[in-house]
């Protein structure tokens, strides 16, 4: 398959002098690029576990995206090897063709046929210290419909944004980042970041449509510390109504401190805050342009009603092969009424544990288990405008709040086979009509909350739902992640309303790039 990859080389970038060697390479290996912004896909991040879980001061694996030195490893026979020198002599791109086709059948009270169908293109560029990578993929979409979903999706599509036009989105990235010196990175384009190291994240994750952002990574002694700022859009008042749009932003820290080589600890921060209202034009405000401010000072000395949220993750890594995490997200709280067991609407908090192994007693079987709670009204403000979402979809856990979570994912490799079960299991309360809140919608206003007191997990209609996904792929060019799929999805959802139960088989050819999250 290798031969007809797409690879082009530009060349005398840096004196170079010896033009046959790197047209040698390019004949001998067909894949010349030896760094790469790695996509944030979980099953791509199994199969380059060996990264995120290798124990060393200088990576910090719950900070992504990030660059991908090399590909594979020296036991993959199905990915090229590199000459390390090729970054020192050229500058090489390639193209290729990324493509969501997949059809099938979701058997309800009656029966449905989920289509996907689109062709896009990938480009990634590489010449020293600048790597790029960018994707466009419009595509056709008759998914099945998920009536009880805690998500808008109405003209929306999971992780994706609005519809272009009827049923017709468009997945799209373009990422781009420059290492000035062995102390500084610099990044920006239209995508997604996320900070954690499990399936979900509390803090940041990229359950949303993506979004522009600028990024500073600074690197030193075992820490990286990120300072991000992200435009947003609330479009809540009409999803079809682009003019109708209201733009936030976001300024966020993430200080990642490898106290050891196996021990992480890091601290996050982030505020939202509205671009424009009836009375004023903010835009992007200079007050949290400081990257080593403190936001919530800033925010009472602005005398704003932004929304701050603070947190922390920490990972255990016994070895290279097994990993124990935890988050913790903090939006409001109050000690005395912590103290008295009021359970008081304000105090707002989530956290996350996990572990999870890339050699669960056995060879390239990864196991991994994860459970995650947040009380209601976190994340939530006044007004939509000051929530921590983009785009009707929530910025960290695609629930929003107000739930318990449990999560389970084994997958085994063999050669070009993987087969993935995921299941998950969630409980959450929902809101019987619009003119009230128990906390789980984070785009409702908060003052719509039932009292002060008395506030439970769990509240409103409580729903459960267990979803199952079983996945095989078989890599059909695992060098540009194009894989043939084979996907059974089972769902069972029950409240005070009644019981539905799914099933639905769907088979095709997909590029293994972003996650779809629609397991709750």
């Amino acid at each position: 398959m290798n031969k007809f990859l797409l690879v082009i080389s530009l060349f005398a970038f840096n004196g170079f002098a010896q033009e046959s060697d790197v047209t040698e390479y390019v004949i001998e290996k067909i894949y010349p690029l030896n760094k790469k912004i790695g996509n944030l896909n979980y099953r791509t991040q199994i199969d380059k576990s060996h990264y995120y879980f290798r124990n060393h001061l200088e990576v910090h694996s719950g900070i992504k995206p990030f660059i991908v030195s090399h590909f594979g490893t020296n036991e993959d026979k199905f990915l090229p090897r590199y000459r390390k020198n090729i970054d020192n002599h050229a500058g090489l791109f390639r193209l290729y063709t990324i493509a969501d086709l997949s059809v099938g059948v979701e058997v309800t009270a009656s029966a449905t046929l989920p289509l996907n169908t689109g062709i896009g293109a990938g480009l990634d560029f590489h010449y020293k210290k600048f790597v790029l990578t960018a994707k466009a993929l419009p595509y056709y979409s008759n998914p099945s419909t998920i009536n009880d979903s805690v998500q808008s999706t109405f003209n929306q599509d999971f992780g994706t944004g609005r519809a272009l036009a009827s049923n017709v989105f468009m997945k799209a990235e373009i990422l781009a980042n420059y290492k000035a010196n062995k102390f500084f990175s610099f990044w920006a384009g239209y995508g997604k970041n996320s900070f954690g190291e499990g399936y979900r994240s509390l803090l940041l994750s990229d359950n949303a449509g993506p979004n522009p952002f600028a990024k500073i990574e600074t690197s030193f002694a075992g820490i990286k510390y990120v300072n991000l700022y992200s435009i947003l859009k609330d479009n809540t008042t009409d999803p079809f109504d682009r003019k109708q749009d209201i733009t936030k932003f976001t300024s966020t820290h993430y200080l990642s401190w490898n106290i050891t080589r196996n021990i992480n600890f890091s601290v996050f921060e982030t505020v939202v805050w509205q671009g424009k209202d009836t009375l004023t034009n903010r835009g992007l405000d200079i007050n949290y342009l400081n990257p080593i401010v403190f936001y919530r000072p800033v925010e009472y000395g602005l005398g704003s009603s932004d929304n701050v949220l603070i947190g922390a993750n920490s990972c255990y890594k016994f070895n290279n092969h097994h990993n124990v995490y935890g988050q913790f997200v903090l939006d409001e709280f109050l000690l005395s009424e912590l103290k008295a067991k009021s359970k008081w609407w304000a105090n707002k908090y989530g956290y996350q544990i996990g572990y999870k192994s890339n050699h669960f007693f056995a060879e390239n079987l990864y196991f991994q288990l994860e459970f995650n709670g947040v009380r209601p009204f976190t994340y939530s403000h006044k007004s939509s405008q000051h929530s921590y979402g983009h785009l009707n979809a929530p910025l960290a856990h695609p629930i929003g709040a107000n739930f318990y979570e449990l999560l389970n994912i084994i997958s085994y490799k063999k050669g070009r086979h993987r087969i993935t079960n995921k299941i998950t299991f969630a409980s959450y309360g929902k809101d019987p009509d619009n003119n009230i809140s128990y906390g789980q919608d984070i785009f409702k206003s908060y003052t719509l909350r039932d009292g002060n007191f008395g506030h439970l997990m769990m509240q409103g209609v409580k729903t459960n739902v267990l979803n199952e996904n079983i996945i095989y792929e078989f890599g059909l060019w695992p060098e540009i992640d194009l894989f043939l799929t084979a996907m059974y999805n089972y769902r069972l959802v029950n409240n005070s309303y009644g019981t539905e139960q799914s099933h639905t088989f769907s088979v095709g050819i997909r590029s293994r790039i972003w996650n779809s999250y629609s397991d709750f």
